[in-house]
């Protein structure tokens, strides 16, 4: 072996050691890669803006700005359904509201007021449009499904279902982590000064982990602990705990009849990440607002607790609670350095290069490349 050169084998990871940067750094701010990307990865999929808590009953509803798109998404008589933010009438807004209550979908202008299926129902001094027939104006619709308690939202008028579209091992992973034996504790949006690929190569490498964050998760796992699935629509992170004396092995000893102590982290292409353990799942969307802004939605929930030892009735809403600080901790630590990396990527002369700890980046940008054509 040359002096000075150090080679490491990791037996867990897919790949021996480095790996080279396959989107160069023009990739993440180029307008025309950017509206590319859109046309390719995103607007034909299906994208996670709610939770079902949001929407439990008759008339609540939900706003968001999807890919461009001013998008309605409301409970209506039990049913979710999804439209564009946009009265059929002159163009306004129907809601300004990010979520709320109402009877009925009615303009926040006008005052006309639709039916369930998007239709016109009432018109202020309808006389004045003759001929005008009920019904006849109609709001534009969109497909709205969901999975566990998670909601999803597509642009698209027709391709595959939200099922199909996840595939099998995905929605499986859903339906188990975001299922009603979960408790929704916390949503947040954070506001990024980035690419949407930045916080998404940040959130399935752990290689920043030591230095974004000391406090929380504070160093690196060691390489015999976790092992990556390389797939052609996800990638994923199984991580066992060794250690049977920390805090969550602890916690989850307690409050699960079988915890397995394993924590799974999946990145579903394009723009979906999930992180699991025994007691909590959270979810991350991140979708692009131009070339270099994107927005995250997450939403984390906790385990209703099926063990009697730590008394889940009694201690769910504080262990809630604790989670619910914690990870808002770390996500806000991750947000702190984006801007940053935008700013190098916008500058940069250099062609990256990612380690085998980071081989989930690289199986991500091979994704959008051979998506993209090259």
């Amino acid at each position: 072996m040359p002096i000075g050169r150090i080679v490491y084998v990791p037996r867990v990871w897919i790949h021996p050691g480095r790996l080279p940067h396959v989107l160069t750094p023009r990739c993440y701010f180029d307008p025309q890669h950017h509206a590319r990307e859109l046309e390719v990865l995103f607007a034909g999929g299906w994208h996670c803006l709610t939770t079902r808590g949001a929407l439990a009953r008759p008339g609540q509803f939900i706003t968001a700005e999807l890919l461009g798109e001013p998008v309605l998404v409301r409970n209506c008589d039990g049913e979710l359904r999804a439209f564009q933010n946009v009265c059929a009438h002159r163009h306004a807004q129907l809601v300004r509201e990010p979520r709320g209550e109402s009877p009925r979908i009615r303009c926040q202008y006008h005052g006309w007021e639709y039916d369930a299926q998007g239709r016109s129902l009432k018109v202020p001094d309808a006389r004045s449009f003759i001929p005008l027939r009920r019904g006849g104006e109609c709001l534009r619709q969109f497909r709205a499904a969901s999975c566990g308690q998670l909601v999803f939202v597509s642009l698209a008028q027709d391709g595959p279902g939200l099922r199909e579209s996840l595939g099998e091992p995905v929605w499986a992973v859903l339906e188990a982590g975001f299922g009603d034996d979960h408790i929704e504790v916390g949503a947040w949006t954070f506001e990024h000064a980035a690419n949407w690929k930045v916080p998404v190569e940040n959130g399935v490498e752990s290689y920043h982990v030591p230095v974004l964050h000391p406090r929380t998760f504070k160093q690196l796992s060691k390489a015999r602990d976790a092992t990556h699935t390389l797939a052609p629509t996800f990638t994923a992170l199984e991580k066992v705990d060794p250690l049977p004396a920390t805090p969550l092995a602890w916690v989850s000893d307690r409050w699960r009849i079988a915890p397995s102590r394993i924590y799974t982290h999946h990145h579903v292409f394009p723009n979906l990440l999930v992180a699991r353990t025994d007691i909590s799942a959270l979810i991350q969307v991140v979708l692009p607002t131009s070339p270099t802004s994107s927005r995250t939605l997450a939403f984390c929930f906790v385990h209703r607790g099926d063990a009697p030892r730590l008394a889940p009735r009694v201690f769910g809403p504080i262990v809630g609670e604790l989670l619910a600080r914690f990870t808002h901790k770390v996500l806000r630590e991750d947000d702190v350095v984006f801007a940053s990396v935008q700013r190098g990527l916008c500058s940069s002369q250099h062609p990256g290069v990612l380690g085998a700890r980071e081989e989930r980046v690289h199986a991500f940008q091979c994704y959008v490349e051979r998506a993209l054509g090259g």
